[in-house]
């Protein structure tokens, strides 16, 4: 369960996001994650903006942090994906908004992941 409020500050560039403060998770499936401040989100990137507000907001940053962090990706993409569904359920999300997402991330996220690691690997070889 998110044991912390999302709080955010809209950044210039469109659907940009920074935590303020950190986004922390726990329990016992997935244990103690913790986005920190700072992190930039795009929150849930989705057609059509579904999930401007509700459930997906707090579910989004994290799955965001997941892909786009070293630290998050240790875990892995199919630890994100479901961390998302699982979450999105705990927030009160229905089960077909859950598992919309969730199918979504698993079949479609494969290019975001790949990108996002390039991005973190140039960032390693940078002096």
């Amino acid at each position: 369960m998110f044991l912390t409020s999302l709080e955010l500050l809209a950044l210039p560039q469109p659907d940009e996001w920074q935590l303020i403060t950190p986004l922390v998770w726990s329990d016992e499936t997935y244990g103690d994650l913790s986005v920190p401040a700072g992190f930039t989100t795009d929150l849930a990137s989705t057609p059509f903006h579904i999930a401007d507000n509700g459930p997906a907001r707090r579910p989004a940053a994290v799955h965001d942090w997941l892909y786009g962090s070293a630290e998050g990706r240790t875990h892995g993409k199919s630890f994100a994906d479901k961390f998302l569904r699982d979450s999105l359920l705990a927030e009160g999300a229905g089960r077909l908004m859950a598992w919309t997402f969730y199918l979504g991330v698993k079949f479609f996220g494969r290019n975001s992941w790949e990108s996002d690691g390039e991005r973190l690997l140039s960032l390693d070889k940078k002096p």
